[in-house]
This record gives C-alpha cells, sequence and structure tokens, in this order.
C-alpha cells in the first residue's frame, strides 16, 4: 500500500491523504483552528487526514510538502490579506520589488537575484517541517514540489480525463504566476512557463485593495460587483497589463505599492468602485481568455483543466468553457493554494513510477472529503450545548417541508466538502422564489456580498434552468463556472439569479450525494422548482462549520429558522411532523 500525506503550509493551509493513488482525505486548516484562510504548517490539518483514513503516523511512505519556496510559520497566523499579512520581511520584500519593479521585470539577473534574496529570508522551513513531523510521529522520507506543478496536477488528477492540457494562474508561486503543461496518466510536459511580474491576478488583487476589501481574500467581491458598473477604466488596464501572441505582459512594470499609486494616478477623483469592479473583470477577461486559447491550440488537447486562485473566478470560467477549442473542462475543486497539498501528493506519487496503482484508482467522484460525525457523536455535542432537538427518520423531508414553508434551514450531514464551496453538506437551504433574501439573509450572517446566493440543482433538470454547455458538465458539480439562465429561471428562480442572467450552480445527482438529492428532490414535489438556495454555512469573515458545535453557534448567531445535524432537527417542525425521538 502506498500512503502519501501531501501538505501546503502557506496560504489556506492544509493536508491531504493519497492512499494507493486515490484521494481519501483533504482538510484545510482554516477549519479547525477557526482561523479564516489560516497561514502556517498545518498540525490539525495533518491530525485529521490520519484520522479520517485510519492511517497511523508511523504508516506514511512519504510526505510531498507544495511550493519549494515559502515562507516558514511558527504556528497558525490569520491571514490579514496580501497588504497587511506576512512577517516584516514579507512586507520588506514587497515594498522594495515595487520600488525595483522596472529592473526586476526587464532583466532577468535582477528577478534571479530577488529570488534568492527571497530564500535567504524564509526561514529554516526544510529543517522546521522535517522537527513538526516528527512531534506527530510521521518521519517518512520529505521532498518539495514546484507551486504550478502542484496546482496542474490537482486539477488533472481529479479531472478523470485519459489526457489534458492543464494550465495554472494565479498572483505568484515559485517565481511564476501561470504555467501550462500537457499531461497524461504516465506522461507530462510543461509548454510554458509566465514569470510572476506578469500576473493578471495581481491586478485583481489591486483592484480588491482599493476597493476596500483584502487582497487574496476577497476577490470574490470584486466579481460580484462587476456587474453592477460600467468598465470605464478599461483603458488604465491596457496600459499596464496586455496580451499578445501567447503572452502576458505587465508593460506598466508596476508591482504592489508602485501599482497602486499608478491606478491611483490613472483614476479619476470620483471613480466608483462598481465600475472599477467592471473594468477589471473585462480585462480579465480580454487577457487570460486568448491567453488561455493560445496554450489550448498549442497543446492540441481538447480536455481542458484549470488550476490556481484567477479560476475562482466563475465568469472567466464560463468564457474558457465556451471555446471553440474546449471540448470539456474541469476546474479543481480547491483551485487556490488551499488545494496544493493534492498536487503535490500525486506529483510524489508520479515520480515513483509505480504503474501498479493505476489500475487500483477510482475516479474522483466527489469533494466530500473531510470529517464527518455518526448520530451519536452529534447528539452528544447537542446535550452538551443544552439545546432542544428532536429526532427523525427522514431527515430530508423534514427539510424539504420547512424550506416549502419559506424557512431559513442549515444543514450539516456526512463529510465535510474540500475546498472554498459548500456543496450541500455544510450549507444554508431556502427556497429560490424570493429575490430579498439576498439582503436579509446576508445581513443575518453579517455578510457583505455583492453576488447572489448559489443554487442547488436537480441534475435531470439542467437543461430546463440552464442554457446548457456540454463542455462544463464536470465544473457545475462543484459550483465553479457561472451558466446563463433560461427564462424559466429567472421567472421561478430570482433569488439565485445575477443581474447578468447568469447562475453558479451545483448540480446533485442521487449518486454524489444521495441525502441532498433527497432534499431538492422532496422540495421539487411539493413546489415544482427543482432548486434550492445553497449558501456556505458560516458567519461573515469565519471558515465554514465543521464541527456539530460549531454548526450549533452559527445556526444561533444567525438567527436561522432550523438546523438539521444529521438526523435531529433544531427549530420548530414542520405542519404536524411527529418527532421519532425528542
Amino acid at each position: 500500500m502506498s500512503t502519501i500525506l501531501g501538505i501546503t503550509d502557506g496560504d489556506d493551509a492544509g493536508a491531504v491523504l493519497v492512499v494507493d493513488g486515490n484521494l481519501v482525505a483533504a482538510v484545510n486548516e482554516e477549519r479547525l483552528n477557526r482561523i479564516k484562510m489560516s497561514i502556517g504548517f498545518p498540525t490539525l490539518a495533518i491530525r485529521e487526514v490520519l484520522k479520517i483514513a485510519q492511517v497511523e503516523p508511523g504508516d506514511v511512505d512519504h510526505v510531498a510538502m507544495a511550493a519549494r519556496i515559502e515562507t516558514w510559520v511558527d504556528g497558525a497566523k490569520e491571514n490579514k490579506g496580501w497588504f497587511a499579512r506576512g512577517t516584516f520581511a514579507d512586507r520588506t520584500r514587497n515594498r522594495v520589488a515595487s520600488v525595483l519593479v522596472k529592473p526586476l521585470g526587464n532583466w532577468r539577473m535582477a528577478r534571479n537575484g530577488f529570488r534568492v534574496l527571497k530564500r535567504m529570508t524564509i526561514g529554516r522551513r526544510r529543517a522546521n517541517v522535517r522537527e513538526s513531523l516528527a512531534k506527530l510521529g510521521v518521519n517518512a522520507p520529505i521532498s518539495y514540489h514546484e507551486h504550478h506543478r502542484c496546482h496542474a496536477l490537482s486539477a488533472f488528477e481529479l479531472s478523470g480525463f485519459d489526457d489534458a492540457v492543464s494550465i495554472s494562474l494565479d498572483g505568484s508561486g515559485d517565481g511564476s504566476c501561470s504555467h501550462a503543461w500537457v499531461i497524461s496518466n504516465d506522461q507530462d510536459e510543461r509548454i510554458h512557463r509566465l514569470d510572476s511580474i506578469h500576473s493578471i491576478g495581481n491586478f485583481y488583487a489591486y483592484v480588491t485593495h482599493l476597493c476596500g476589501f483584502r487582497a487574496n481574500i476577497h476577490e470574490g467581491k470584486i466579481t460580484g460587483l462587476s456587474a453592477s458598473g460600467e468598465p470605464r477604466y478599461l483603458n488604465i488596464f491596457r496600459d499596464l497589463i496586455e496580451y499578445d501572441n501567447g503572452q502576458i505582459t505587465n508593460i506598466g512594470n508596476v508591482y504592489y505599492h508602485s501599482a497602486i499609486k499608478a491606478l491611483l494616478d490613472r483614476l479619476p477623483s470620483d471613480w466608483r468602485r462598481e465600475d472599477l469592479s467592471a473594468s477589471i473583470q473585462q480585462h480579465l477577461e480580454d487577457v487570460a481568455v486568448p491567453y488561455i486559447q493560445y496554450w489550448i491550440r498549442r497543446s492540441g488537447k481538447r480536455n481542458v483543466c484549470l488550476s490556481g486562485g484567477v479560476f475562482a473566478n466563475v465568469l472567466l470560467n464560463q468564457k474558457v468553457a465556451a471555446l471553440a477549442e474546449c471540448d470539456n473542462i474541469f476546474i479543481v475543486p480547491g483551485m487556490g493554494d488551499g488545494g496544493l497539498a493534492v498536487g503535490a501528493a500525486y506529483d510524489a506519487l508520479r515520480a515513483q513510477r509505480d504503474k501498479s496503482t493505476n489500475g487500483t484508482r477510482k475516479p474522483f467522484s466527489h469533494a466530500y472529503l473531510g470529517p464527518s460525525f455518526s448520530d451519536e457523536e452529534i447528539e452528544r455535542e447537542l446535550q452538551d450545548t443544552g439545546v432542544e432537538y428532536q429526532r427523525y427518520d427522514d431527515i430530508e423531508k423534514v427539510a424539504a417541508n420547512l424550506l416549502h414553508e419559506g424557512k431559513v434551514v442549515a444543514r450539516f450531514n456526512g463529510a465535510m466538502e474540500f475546498g472554498p464551496r459548500a456543496l450541500g453538506n455544510r450549507t444554508i437551504m431556502y427556497r429560490t422564489t424570493e429575490r430579498a433574501v439576498n439582503d436579509w439573509l446576508n445581513n443575518r450572517l453579517h455578510r457583505t456580498e455583492f453576488m447572489p446566493f448559489a443554487p442547488a440543482c436537480l441534475a435531470e433538470h439542467a437543461e430546463k434552468l440552464f442554457l446548457w454547455d456540454d463542455a462544463a458538465s464536470k465544473a457545475v458539480r462543484y459550483m465553479t463556472i457561472t451558466l446563463d439562465c433560461t427564462d424559466w429561471m429567472i421567472e421561478n428562480c430570482p433569488a439565485v439569479v445575477h443581474i447578468d442572467g447568469t447562475a453558479r450552480p451545483q448540480l446533485v445527482d442521487p449518486d454524489g450525494n444521495p441525502s441532498f438529492y433527497k432534499i431538492i428532490s422532496y422540495y421539487h414535489e411539493l413546489s415544482g422548482i427543482p432548486a434550492i438556495v445553497n449558501t456556505s454555512f458560516n458567519m461573515h469573515e469565519e471558515p465554514i462549520v465543521c464541527t456539530p458545535s460549531d454548526a450549533v453557534r452559527a445556526y444561533q448567531l444567525g438567527r436561522l429558522d432550523n438546523l438539521a445535524i444529521g438526523s435531529f432537527l433544531l427549530g420548530a417542525p414542520p405542519g404536524n411532523f411527529g418527532a421519532t425521538h425528542s
């Protein structure tokens, strides 16, 4: 048996376990320590994935660390965003780079010298990793894996494709902001690398910062805001970063503080954040789509895998799926740095060249790879919290009836999802018929959001709800892409349709999540609508809930109507439903 522990200890740190080629557990540290997008060595996540997989620390054969250049962080640290986080050395390097960006951008020796400086100031990472693992009882060999290769492999290995072009795009990692790889089950070749100085993702982060949000964390708010504005400042971005012939180039030679200054110098004094958001969203699409199209063509492949933080942008992903060169698209559920551990583990597996695991590898079919709790464990925690609850034999039917009555129902069931999206097991549900829910429910949850809630839909009704694109059939399982909505969807499900006529769906089938599928099916029978609101079960700026006690706390703070947790219900039942146990 081959057991590989994958670890990322940078942004959104976490751990995964790959056993005989199969991803069997994946958890990010934030869910356990309750620090949003936690930075640092993920001790709790390592323990948790070993527990989930029932693997003893001494039985780990290999440890694969994501990223070759990463700052060592002693203990978990809060992620305050790009412009406020990190050590003094991190901030100093970025300030120096913002001043010296012209020679850094135009002189390869200067860029290489900057990377040497970074390696000298990141701390004793390798010695500290070995020591931290030893304290956990893990003494296996350790390897370190290039950041963007980890991104590319994470997407390919979970895609189910026999071969594909795998393209990564983010702010920066190990000196790059993008790679393009041609990958099959037993071969891979990098066909392109883009230096991090030319990151379009960084420009999106600059806009996030200028709009008053945390860069590298709140970019989704900019995506949502973009539909409410006009791209009035598009020429500003065209003068700073451009696409041409397979390359993205930072022609303004600006970075970090110098980029912020360049934007502010060019913007009018009365600029609106909606218009600035619309401008960077349009420019992202204008730059990234032809860039991706070029490398799809050069690869000769029609299966497309996407990874890296830029591909958290669901509108961009829709544009890529629509390319004539793309037959199938897959965006890895953990598209940001929180998913790097997956690629690191698979890179280590591929390096072993053990083809005997290929025949036993199962296709990746769901993202429910985190901790789960039995009814007995849930009931003990409910008793410890002192809340009143009732038990039902068919909690799914109870939940559906509550939704039909107009109740807000939180759901906690089964294994926690991997990645930033709630996919039904740590979810807040509501009916889709009330557009105003976006305002009053976000207010209850203390959220500031600009996109509508996403729908969870019965897969067999996809063509009734959306202008269907076969290329997106894998992506829509994980809520990583938008689709244009049909007139029926716009009329009957206004709570989950954005003002641009798109929605970010999760298509649910009985194989992927049978319990969640039952809720939506029961609701469909009652209402005639095969979709419900699905928003993440968490309070603003907190990670998605992980444990039963997390769920009870968020349920109470959010003043939600009901919590369906395992077989138990908190809050008043619907109609005349009788409880099995109280």
